[in-house]
C-alpha cells in the first residue's frame, strides 16, 4: 500500500532537485559563457537527459538562447555541438556604488555583463536620510527610463557601500560617505521599484569577483584588502563572506596601528586607514612636498599618481610616507594571518598603485610580528586595479540573489500564456 505522505515527500524532493539543477545550469552559463549541453551535464553532475529537459524549458521561457552549430569536423564524423548561452535581455539588475562625494550607477544584464555605467558627483556628506533616498530614487528611475528598454524585467538592485551595512534591517549603519548613521534604505527602494534591494559592503563585492577567478578557485579561505580613499576588507571562510553579528566584521582599516596616532576619517585616531589610505598618504605628503592642487581631503587619481611617482623615483620623504603605510598594513595583515590563517591575502583597489613602495616595509612588519609557523603557507599578493570590480561584484551578487525569482516569474508567464 502506498503511503500518500511518503509519495508527496518524494515528489517535493524531486521538484526541489529539479529547481536546484536549473539554477545550477543558469549560474554555470553565467560563469562559463556559452556551453554545450553535454558539457553542462559534466560540469554540474547532471545527466544528459536532465540537461536536455531543463534547457528545453529555459529556451521556452526565454532565459537561454542557442548559438549556431559549430563548424562540422573535417572528418565529417559526429554532429557538431550546439552551444547554449544565457539570453542577456531576460533580466537586468542595477548596481549603485556609493562612495564619498560620488555615486556610480551601473546596469548589468542577465549574463552578468555591464550594459551601462554613469558617474555623478554629489556632496554625499551633506545628505539627510530623505535626501539620500530621494537621490537614489531619482538616479535609478532615470537609468530605468533610459536604459531598460528591451529587458524583460528589472530583477533587483544592489547598493555597494563603503562602510558597515545591515542586510537584515536594510540600513546603512555607518559609512564615511555619509554624515549620518543607521539610514534605512532598502525597504523604501523595494517599494518604489517592486524588486529585491540588497545592501553590500563594497569590499565584499570586490571579493565576489576575485573569488571567481580561476587562479583562486582552490582558495576557499580568501582575504581581500581594498586600498583606496579608505581601506576595506572582505574575509571569505569556506567561500562564504564572514559578516559578523551586525555586518561590521572585517573592518580592517579601522583596526589600530598606533594608539592616539594620526586622525582617521572615522573620527578615531591611530587606525590603519589613517596611515595607508589615499587621504592619509596625501595628508602626510602635503606638509613636505609640492603636489598637484586639488581636494586634499579627497585626493584625485592625478594627485595620488604624482605622489606615487615621487616615491618610485626615490624622493626620501615620499618613500618614508609609503614605508610607514607599509608597516601599518603589515602589522594589520599579521593579525589577520594569526586570526584566520587564509589561503591567500589579496591586496587590490586603486591604492595598489603604490604597493611596490609599501611592499618591503609591509613584509618586514609581518616578519617582525609573527613567528614563521603562524605565517604558514599563506600567499600575500597584489591584484592590479585595471577595472573597478565593485559594481561587477554587485551585479553578480544581485543576479545570484534573484535568479530563483526570475525563474519563477518566467515559469508563471509561460503557464499563464498556456492557459489562455
Amino acid at each position: 500500500m502506498i503511503n500518500i505522505g511518503d509519495a508527496l515527500m518524494a515528489f517535493q524532493s524531486i521538484d526541489t532537485s529539479r529547481h536546484d539543477n536549473t539554477l545550477a545550469v543558469i549560474r554555470t552559463l553565467r560563469e562559463q559563457g556559452p556551453v554545450a549541453r553535454v558539457d553542462l551535464g559534466a560540469l554540474n553532475g547532471i545527466s544528459s537527459a536532465t540537461v536536455t529537459s531543463i534547457s528545453a524549458e529555459l529556451l521556452q521561457q526565454g532565459l537561454i538562447a542557442e548559438q549556431p552549430p559549430e563548424t562540422p569536423r573535417p572528418s565529417g564524423r559526429g554532429r557538431p555541438k550546439t552551444l547554449i548561452q544565457l539570453a542577456p535581455e531576460a533580466a537586468c539588475v542595477v548596481c549603485i556604488k556609493l562612495s564619498i562625494n560620488e555615486i556610480q550607477v551601473v546596469v548589468g544584464d542577465f549574463a552578468g555583463q555591464v550594459r551601462h555605467s554613469e558617474h555623478h558627483i554629489v556632496s554625499t556628506l551633506t545628505l539627510t536620510a530623505d535626501d539620500l533616498a530621494a537621490l537614489l530614487e531619482e538616479k535609478i528611475s532615470a537609468v530605468c527610463a533610459q536604459q531598460l528598454e528591451g529587458f524583460q524585467r528589472l530583477a533587483g538592485i544592489c547598493l555597494a557601500v563603503q562602510g558597515v551595512v545591515s542586510s537584515q534591517s536594510g540600513s546603512i549603519v555607518w559609512s564615511p560617505a555619509l554624515g549620518l548613521r543607521n539610514v534605512p534604505i532598502s525597504d523604501r527602494l523595494a517599494a518604489r521599484f517592486h524588486c529585491d534591494v540588497l545592501l553590500e559592503n563594497d569590499a565584499n563585492c570586490i571579493a565576489n569577483v576575485l573569488a571567481g577567478q580561476p587562479a583562486y578557485a582552490d582558495c576557499p579561505n580568501l582575504v581581500v584588502i581594498m586600498l583606496g580613499y579608505g581601506i576595506g576588507m572582505s574575509v571569505l571562510i569556506n567561500g562564504v563572506p564572514y559578516l559578523g553579528a551586525n555586518g561590521s566584521a572585517a573592518e580592517f582599516g579601522h583596526s589600530k596601528y598606533q594608539p592616539d596616532g594620526a586622525l582617521c576619517a572615522c573620527g578615531r585616531r591611530g587606525c590603519i586607514e589613517a596611515y595607508a589610505s589615499d587621504y592619509a598618504l596625501y595628508r602626510a605628503a602635503a606638509e613636505h612636498l609640492k603636489l598637484p592642487t586639488g581636494d586634499s581631503a579627497h585626493p584625485s587619481e592625478q594627485q595620488m599618481q604624482a605622489l606615487t611617482n615621487l616615491a618610485i623615483q626615490g624622493e626620501p620623504e615620499a618613500q618614508r610616507i609609503y614605508a610607514e603605510a607599509g608597516r601599518a598594513l603589515g602589522y594589520g595583515i599579521a593579525n589577520v594571518l594569526a586570526l584566520f590563517n587564509p589561503d591567500v591575502v589579496l591586496i587590490t583597489g586603486s591604492g595598489v598603485r603604490g604597493f611596490n613602495a609599501m611592499q618591503a616595509a609591509m613584509h618586514s612588519a609581518i616578519d617582525d610580528a609573527l613567528v614563521v609557523e603562524l605565517m604558514g603557507t599563506t600567499r600575500i599578493e597584489s591584484y592590479a586595479w585595471d577595472r573597478d570590480m565593485t559594481c561587477m561584484g554587485g551585479i553578480a551578487i544581485a543576479l545570484h540573489a534573484t535568479d530563483a525569482q526570475t525563474l519563477l516569474d518566467s515559469q508563471t508567464k509561460i503557464g499563464s500564456a498556456t492557459c489562455l
